[in-house]
């Protein structure tokens, strides 16, 4: 085990790892995010131009570091939120452009060696942030809406036929990285034989559940396990199925859009909205429907032109908060924080009949599932590093005790690493709150056949009562009428025209 002596230099890795370790993400972005909430729009443009400015030594840029993909995704969805669609896509661009290079980085390098050196000596936020399953669809969901807001018809097309296979690259990318993360681990285990012995006791959810000092992190869990049940399994997001399956209607293509609306009924068989798309396109398509369905009516407008469809993101996404959890050894730790929503549901006007939006994904059944999953090599991983810095310390200060040396001299060697360790240790254990925070709670959903009036009336009904009336432009053959609604002070309303049909 290294003396503590030794941390300095190897601590010195964190720098390359391109981020700081002693920051709590969540609340550094906490006046930010009340800003959002609050509606203050332009001092959230404001953090976020700051955030991603040219990087010099005084100011606060993360370009260049680790967090830097964490800042793009919520630069994207912002600049969505106020419907800034070119600015939107450029920050996408530059997300997508990090994650290729960290899932093409080549498995062993400089960098990455010395991000799990830093990982293992500081916490996992000296490691770069590289998203989870739910980020990059989410991604691909508002690039492709980002796309129709500019009036660019046939990138939009074109990137909602990339969906199924994005949904089926991040199943792929995500089950080789959880290989990678458990043999990173077991490699760590082999380097620090102690603290992986003492790991190995203490790496059970359920046994850090039950000590008593952990009624947070137990209240905590029991509420992620309750919330992802309402996840689809294996990384499904909905909303990119739904946007894909509506890409292939428009085009006609209604044996694939069979595929997508048949993976949406099943994962949601009581949706009545999946009910009726399933046995439209089972209809178009010439297939039998199952038994189930066969008394199910399809919709008695077309699906393919002259349509509305109507995405309703209500409310905050969850993020993370830090506690703390006992092992005995007290170390900071990442819980779920889940918002409650600002409204039930989007009512609509059109042609004097009112239509109201559905369930279409739940962003944090989503994240809680994927943090369910994750929370063993999660636990096996910071319990490790806790046991190898404590290891570290208390190696160093007998070292220095047994030392033949003068005894001022020595008093004065363990004073100094009693006070430099402590400081060290406390600013080190901070938890990885990262995350992409500038998302919905979730989706819902409506359509109806454009309104001969081209006017619909939107009500919010919440802490406050919404009312709006949105025009659609006389050169708009079908629509998605976007209603974006973080909170009842800062909703925004967006008209993404389709023009062809």
């Amino acid at each position: 085990m290294p003396s503590f002596g030794k941390l300095l230099p190897l601590a010195a890795a964190v720098l390359l790892s391109g981020c700081s370790a002693i920051v709590n993400s969540h609340l550094q972005k906490e006046e930010m995010m009340k800003a959002y909430e609050s509606g203050d729009n332009s001092a959230v443009a404001k953090e976020i131009r700051d955030r991603l400015r040219e990087p010099a030594w005084y100011n606060s840029s993360v370009v260049n570091t680790g967090d830097e993909l964490m800042w793009r995704l919520e630069a994207g969805a912002f600049f969505f939120h106020v419907g800034d669609f070119k600015e939107s896509i450029e920050q996408f661009r530059a997300a997508e452009r990090l994650i290729a290079g960290y899932d093409d980085r080549a498995r062993i390098s400089v960098r990455d060696v010395s991000a799990e050196a830093g990982g293992a000596l500081t916490n996992l936020n000296a490691l770069p942030y590289r998203g989870f399953c739910r980020d990059r669809l989410a991604l691909s969901i508002y690039k492709s809406l980002a796309y129709l807001g500019m009036g660019d018809e046939s990138a939009f097309r074109a990137q909602l036929r990339r969906l199924r296979e994005e949904q089926k690259k991040v199943q792929d990318d995500y089950r080789e990285f959880f290989e990678k993360e458990k043999a990173e681990l077991e490699k760590e285990k082999k380097l620090h034989p102690d603290a992986a012995g003492k790991a190995n006791e203490a790496t059970s959810a359920s046994e850090l559940a039950g000590n008593s000092e952990n009624a947070e992190f137990r209240a905590g869990l029991d509420e992620v396990k309750r919330i992802a049940n309402r996840g689809y399994g294996n990384f499904l997001n909905p909303a990119a199925i739904f946007l894909s399956g509506l890409g292939s209607v428009r085009d006609g293509n209604y044996s694939n859009a069979e595929i997508d609306f048949r993976r949406l009924y099943e994962a949601m068989p009581g949706n009545p909205a999946f009910q009726r798309y399933y046995a439209t396109v089972l209809e178009k398509a010439a297939s039998e429907p199952p038994a189930e369905l066969r008394s199910t009516k399809g919709f008695d407008f077309p699906l393919e032109q002259d349509c509305v469809y109507v995405f309703f993101a209500n409310g905050k996404t969850a993020a993370f908060r830090q506690i703390a959890l006992y092992f005995p050894v007290m170390t900071a730790w990442p819980m779920c924080e889940f918002y409650p929503a600002p409204f039930e549901q989007l009512h609509l006007e059109a042609d004097n009949r009112t239509y109201s939006t559905l369930p279409l994904a739940d962003m944090d059944g989503i994240l809680a599932q994927e943090f369910e999953e994750r929370l063993p090599g999660m636990i096996a991983r910071i319990v490790l590093g806790t046991l190898i810095r404590e290891g570290a310390y208390y190696t160093s200060l007998a070292l220095v005790s047994a030392a033949d040396m003068d005894p001022l001299a020595k008093t004065l060697a363990v004073l100094a690493i009693a006070l430099g360790g402590a400081a060290y240790r406390a600013a080190v254990n901070t938890a990885d709150t990262r995350s992409w925070e500038i998302l919905p709670k979730e989706f819902q959903l409506t359509q109806f056949p454009m309104p001969e009036n081209r006017k619909i009336s939107l009500e919010l009904n919440g802490s406050r009562k919404i009312c709006r009336t949105v025009e659609i432009p006389a050169d708009t053959r079908s629509a998605i009428l976007f209603v974006s609604a973080p909170s009842a002070r800062n909703v925004q309303c967006h008209l993404l025209s389709l023009k062809s049909k």
